[in-house]
């Protein structure tokens, strides 16, 4: 039988404990907290890609003729080109070539980027015009180009910058967004053409009837604008990381070349709002059409990125109806899928707006990339925010992991020690109840006579 603890023990066990924990309580109580200087320090160091950005913004705005395209650095080549070269290098050394192949052949991916960039969006930004269309106080052309921006395939840059910081899958994006931007040239000039823009009466003095002769100058452009800043910096990247794969880790570790695809994005939102405030596209669209636009704009894309998330992680309910077809995504995958679906291309997009409309003027063009100019700033505003849940996310499996793989750490310790203390109380409170029946069953004992034991008999004795 088990022996209960006496009352005398329970005091004993409490210093014991008192004694363990007291060195823990004096550390705790001995780190002072953190200034508030060092606490706004921290959070302005943590959002720095923000607030680098809402500096650029407002220098391109007081000086716009610096990172246009065109400008005194010619940021069509320094900025858009230079930027994306650099981001791809730094990915292909980075990236491991099996990871490519294997997202090169991932049908689901393809399928839910391409369906949702060229299919999804484009009908709910083409409804959504056509809804705004009578409404005399919005601007038409900014409806058309509302279309367009709908129209247009992923964005590259800021896509694998915004995946690599958020801990998802840059590979599963690089081979999204390369898909994506070599069919946006084909895809997308028959989408307002041919489905579009010639449907709606409002919308047909803006059909670019000039765009099928200058589409192919347009094609040669985008692809070898693709040769140059993608595929060539990637493969450098990659033959770079195989013949010196240990150095390209170490260059990668020791000189934070992540830290350089956030940079580049900075550049590419600075020569992006130098080139919109140097048209005066702006300047001249009245203030419910940029109210209109700036609002959608954050709707859109919020719920084409809510919406990407249930493809992706479809509830358990559908899971279990059909495992097969409502299988869920991992996380990491789903992270480049939410960056890459709903968001929108402005290298591609305002060259193919010039090459379309080439008989235009100068402010109908301007006008007509507005949406897109707002859409693609507002979304790297929206991913920033989507970035720090994405991490958040990551973090819980990696606590759990850790909390598994340790089965003897703090937080399972700290969870059994305090068991263990309520235990240990619980047992002391029955001992105190139990010990005046403990002394009465004693004396009762007592009172019993208690037969004689006989000695046992020798293993020998039987014979």
């Amino acid at each position: 039988m088990t022996t209960a603890p006496t009352p005398a023990d329970v005091p004993a066990a409490t210093a014991a404990v008192a004694k363990d924990s007291a060195p823990a309580t004096a550390a705790a109580a001995a780190t002072p907290p953190r200034p508030w200087w060092k606490k706004l320090l921290s959070f302005l160091l943590d959002q720095w890609l923000l607030i680098a950005m809402g500096l650029v913004i407002m220098l391109a705005y007081f000086f716009p003729s610096v990172g246009k395209r065109g400008g005194h650095i010619a940021a069509q080549w320094t900025v858009t080109w230079g930027a994306v070269v650099v981001i791809f290098l730094v990915s292909g050394l980075a990236l491991p070539f099996d990871k490519l192949v294997y997202h090169a052949r991932n049908l689901r991916l393809h399928l839910i980027v391409q369906v949702m960039s060229f299919l999804v969006t484009s009908a709910v930004f083409f409804g959504i015009s056509v809804a705004a269309h009578t409404n005399p106080h919005i601007s038409a052309p900014t409806l058309v180009g509302l279309v367009a921006t709908g129209c247009l395939p992923t964005t590259i840059a800021s896509n694998v910058v915004m995946t690599r910081s958020a801990g998802g899958d840059e590979a599963a994006t690089m081979v999204s967004v390369t898909i994506g931007n070599l069919l946006g040239p084909f895809i997308t000039p028959l989408l307002l053409t041919k489905l579009y823009l010639p449907t709606v009466p409002a919308f047909k003095p803006y059909l670019p009837t000039e765009a099928i002769h200058h589409l192919p100058q347009l094609y040669r452009t985008v692809m070898k604008q693709m040769g140059l800043t993608v595929f060539v910096p990637l493969f450098v990247g990659q033959i770079i990381r195989f013949i010196w794969p240990k150095q390209t880790s170490w260059v990668l570790a020791k000189f934070k070349l992540a830290k350089a695809g956030s940079l580049c994005l900075v550049a590419l939102v600075w020569s992006t709002f130098c080139t919109a405030f140097a048209s005066g596209a702006l300047k001249t669209i009245n203030t419910p059409t940029i109210v209109f636009n700036i609002f959608i704009n954050i709707v859109l894309c919020v719920s084409f990125t809510a919406l990407s998330f249930y493809l992706c992680r479809p509830p358990a309910a559908l899971t279990r109806l059909s495992p097969t077809i409502f299988k869920q995504i991992n996380k990491k995958e789903t992270i480049s899928i939410l960056f890459c679906a709903p968001a929108k291309t402005q290298a591609l997009g305002i060259p193919l707006i010039s090459a379309m409309y080439t008989t235009s003027d100068d402010m109908t063009r301007a006008l007509l990339q507005v949406p897109m100019i707002l859409y693609t700033a507002e979304q790297i505003l929206v991913g920033q925010v989507l970035i720090a849940l994405c991490q958040r996310w990551l973090a819980q499996d990696k606590v759990a992991d850790a909390e598994a793989a340790t089965p003897d750490g703090s937080t399972i310790a700290t969870t059994e020690s305090k068991d263990a203390e309520a235990d240990g109380d619980a047992d002391a409170e029955a001992s105190r109840n139990s010990a005046p029946a403990a002394d009465d069953a004693a004396d009762a004992a007592d009172a019993v006579p208690v037969p004689e034991a006989k000695p046992l008999p020798r293993p020998g004795g039987a014979d």
